[in-house]
């Protein structure tokens, strides 16, 4: 039960995921005690990160929440006078990019295992990958806007952004 939890932790998901990826090279082993712990890991983590496979406009709602959350973090850990991680820093964090490192290194990898083990599940998977591909046109039209900004939340709450995004995917 306690791995279960963990599993959660992307920490401990990092630990395992060349693990994972050799089970998906290789395929399941349902008589493997490790096997099976490794797959429920896997399930635990994709089922923690589902907001990243769900339409693009939900996905970002949900990061916005996230973010929002991290910010409070870190105003308060500036006020007990530390120094917050950068994606919780309301002023460095700059979100598209943030998410583009977290979706290429947690989320696409997760969700690729999981459609190699279960190839019926290749359409969250391509959601995620559709998601990373509006979180770059978002970063690279908030940059041609605004070049010299990094403003966080700057990004939910700019409808503009949206538009000229749809416009440019029209294009």
């Amino acid at each position: 039960m306690r791995d279960i939890i963990l599993a959660t932790d992307l920490a401990h998901h990092l630990r395992i995921v060349s693990e994972l990826r050799e089970i998906a090279a290789s395929g399941y082993d349902s008589t493997n005690p490790r096997h099976h712990q490794l797959l429920i890991c896997l399930l635990m983590t994709a089922a923690d990160l589902s907001d990243q496979t769900k339409d693009w406009h939900s996905s970002k709602h949900v990061a916005e929440l996230i973010y929002k959350e991290f910010f409070t973090q870190g105003d308060l850990e500036k006020a007990m006078g530390n120094m917050p991680l950068e994606m919780m820093d309301r002023e460095k964090a700059f979100i598209p990019e943030l998410q583009l490192q977290f979706l290429d290194d947690v989320a696409i990898p997760v969700y690729e295992i999981v459609a190699k083990m279960f190839p019926e599940a290749v359409e969250p998977y391509n959601n995620v990958k559709a998601n990373f591909r509006h979180w770059s046109r978002l970063k690279d039209v908030y940059k041609r806007r605004k070049p010299a900004s990094t403003s966080s939340l700057e990004v939910f709450e700019d409808d503009t952004l949206e538009d000229e995004l749809e416009i440019e995917q029209q294009a």
